[in-house]
């Protein structure tokens, strides 16, 4: 699913919206439990008046075609499921990709070998700066999950966190725009 704002904005309407120039990808498996909640995320995003003129993307995983989108944009927020986290917390973390595509694999990944299922946030960031010369702030909105189980709904800890996944976007955008 691709959201995107007016192809015509007028020049004073633009220049008023913060959310334009900005990218959301909200991205997991819908049909793996809470890993769900980025896309789920991002569908809320895209009727959100606060962020009205963001460009909103909802994929399956990150992969290197993203980059394109993401040297396109001034500001990119990436939503996801963490496994790592207290079920239904949120936290925000700056992406780094600072780090130059060229640099040593690491050796977990040279001996898997290469797939999109390794493709990570700096990554994608470090490829848009190294094919557009671009250094869009990127910024990870990350969810607690409770199961990453097969099943196409959110468990109650990370159905209830949505809203503050979203006010998160809103301001890390309000932010970005008085910048």
């Amino acid at each position: 699913m691709t959201v995107h704002a007016p192809a015509v904005v007028p020049r004073s309407a633009a220049a008023e919206r913060p959310a334009d120039g900005v990218l959301v990808v909200g991205y997991g498996s819908t049909l793996r439990g809470d890993d769900g909640v980025g896309p789920r995320a991002a569908e809320m995003v895209a009727g959100d008046p606060r962020l009205a003129g963001a460009t909103v993307l909802v994929r399956h995983q990150l992969t290197p075609e993203l980059a394109a989108d993401i040297a396109a944009a001034r500001l990119v927020v990436l939503v996801d499921a963490r496994a790592d986290a207290s079920p239904g917390s949120v936290s925000v973390e700056r992406v780094a990709g600072a780090a130059s595509s060229v640099d040593p694999v690491p050796a977990a990944r040279a001996e898997a070998g290469a797939t999109t299922h390794h493709v990570g946030a700096a990554e994608v960031a470090a490829l848009a700066r190294d094919l557009w010369g671009t250094r869009p702030e990127v910024l990870a909105v990350g969810v607690g999950a409770a199961s990453f189980e097969v099943g196409d709904g959110l468990s109650v800890s990370v159905e209830r966190a949505l809203p503050r996944v979203v006010d998160a976007i809103a301001a890390i955008v309000g932010e970005h725009g008085r910048a």
